[in-house]
């Protein structure tokens, strides 16, 4: 049946009393598996994601009896979130705030038989920067959910052994644009983002790694911190080094200027495959650059022939601006007295609105090799 010919007040009338926990099994279930099948389409997502009604009803059902239920309920929702206006509409709802905790409670739960799909519904909630501040703020306002206690999670093998949790990463990724949860992650008593890092170069899971290079990414925008996450207390620049470096030889000079874990790596050595993993992980170390101190410490570990090796072996055109920019503050002089601070540093608007273009080009450039 075509969308187009659906009636949202029809339908309404129809499907709301059977999408309960209270209704039949052989009545909710199939009403469920057809809603599914109509947010399977951008037209589907985009009628049922109007509806007020049917987005209680089906957040309802995550908490039914039937597995099967519950499943077709979280798949429904993960595909109604990957619309911004139906997240928004989600996070408008009268029980928003329970609805939020108990599904962190599920992921918390190691026995939770769902808890993956959990996992993707949040990611695609917390997606956009408004959403994520809500979603943060709710679990400022509890006790029931510590971001301490999800980082915890995702560095537990096998927590839940229904479950791998690698969606658990963009979640955090996602909420790390909230300052708040920044705050909980370079709390300096409670050793979290250390047990992030080692997470850049894992390799079974390109979601995981993905998300979690976003996370620190993102924690690198607070320049207090940088002295203490380059410190070898954190020994950030290491981790974020290590998957943007290949096999390459080095002279012993050189060698003994780099950080530890970079010294002598094996023939067999590889960089991050992903392009856009690569791309954040410059991003982030451009961040730490923001500051005089940092600069020069990054300078200090020979950062700067590991970015060069990259540079040449980059297959990634929309990723060469974000090395250009990296080498030009590597090689490049410091700045005149009062503009050492390159987050603090008045750019003029006609040259903004050319760096703003040049930024979409690279975009436009990054997505169509991407879909290529």
């Amino acid at each position: 049946m075509n969308v187009k010919d659906l009636d949202l007040g029809h339908l309404e009338t129809e499907f709301a009393p059977i999408l309960t926990v209270s209704a039949p099994p052989h009545v909710k279930k199939p009403a469920i598996e057809y809603f599914l099948g109509l947010t399977g389409t951008d037209e589907g997502k985009m009628f049922i994601g109007t509806s007020d009604k049917f987005i209680k009803n089906i957040l309802d059902l995550t908490e039914d009896p039937d597995d099967a239920v519950v499943k077709a309920s979280y798949e429904t929702l993960i595909n109604l979130a990957t619309l911004d206006s139906t997240c928004q509409r989600i996070l408008k709802c009268k029980n928003c705030s329970d609805v939020i905790i108990t599904n962190f409670e599920k992921i918390m739960d190691p026995k939770y038989k769902h808890a993956d799909l959990v996992c993707k519904f949040l990611s695609n909630l917390t997606r956009s920067e408004e959403c994520a501040q809500k979603v943060a703020e709710i679990i400022k306002d509890t006790d029931k959910v510590k971001v301490v206690k999800l980082v915890t999670i995702l560095c537990t093998k096998d927590y839940n052994s229904n479950a791998d949790l690698h969606y658990l990463a963009p979640i955090l990724a996602n909420l790390s644009q909230s300052r708040h949860i920044r705050d909980e992650i370079l709390n300096r008593d409670q050793w979290v983002i250390q047990r992030l890092l080692p997470f850049v170069s894992y390799m079974e899971s390109d979601i995981r790694r993905l998300g979690v290079v976003s996370c620190i990414k993102n924690c690198c925008f607070d320049e207090e911190h940088h002295d203490w996450l380059l410190s070898d207390k954190v020994d950030i620049l290491s981790y974020l080094l290590l998957p943007l470096a290949g096999p390459e030889e080095f002279d012993d000079d050189d060698m003994e200027k780099l950080p530890d874990r970079l010294q002598y790596l094996p023939p067999d050595k590889t960089r991050e495959p992903i392009a856009e993993i690569r791309r954040i992980l410059l991003q982030a170390i451009l961040k730490l650059c923001a500051t005089r101190d940092g600069r020069q410490y990054i300078k200090d570990k020979n950062t700067y022939v590991i970015i060069r090796e990259l540079h040449k072996s980059e297959g990634q055109r929309s990723n060469i601006p974000a090395i250009m920019n990296l080498i030009d503050i590597l090689i490049g002089d410091e700045p005149e007295p009062g503009m050492e601070n390159l987050h603090q540093v008045e750019i003029p608007d006609h040259l903004k609105e050319k760096f703003k273009k040049e930024d979409e080009e690279d975009e436009k450039e990054y997505i169509a090799e991407k879909s290529s």
